[in-house]
């Protein structure tokens, strides 16, 4: 009897656990198909350059993934009828994503990287979403 209370406990604490990881991975899932409509819709041509973070450390990886959300407010959409999609999908990745690792202060300032096209800087930041 006492192994069936203890297996019980252990098989309800290792599904909590599973399911306060699922969010996460929702969340990047999610952002994921996010940067790949934006890619589809956000204007190329007489559009400002943004820094874009590049060789993505493991002890700068949420250094870089605010980088990203920051100079995401500077992307433009293409034409005026995608404007409010393109407002909400910009929404989307402003929104916090739940990060366990720290910031090692010695991680590089957004503004130090070289700065990119909107299509490039979008291919990137689905890279660092995926790693």
């Amino acid at each position: 009897m006492e192994r069936m209370i203890v297996f019980c406990l252990f098989f309800f604490c290792s599904s909590i656990l599973l399911s306060a990881a699922a969010p996460t991975k929702l969340r990047y899932k999610e952002l994921v198909k996010t940067v790949k409509e934006l890619k589809k819709i956000v204007k190329v041509k007489d559009v400002e350059l943004l820094n874009m973070p590049e060789d993505f450390e493991s002890k700068c990886l949420s250094s870089a993934f605010n980088c990203f959300q920051n100079a995401s407010l500077h992307l433009e959409p293409a034409n005026s009828q995608s404007s409010r999609n393109f407002e909400v999908m910009i929404t989307r990745l402003r929104r916090p994503v739940i990060t366990h690792t720290i910031t090692d202060m010695n991680c590089s300032p957004c503004e130090s990287y070289a700065k990119e096209a909107p299509r490039q800087f979008l291919d990137s930041f689905l890279s660092l979403l995926q790693e």
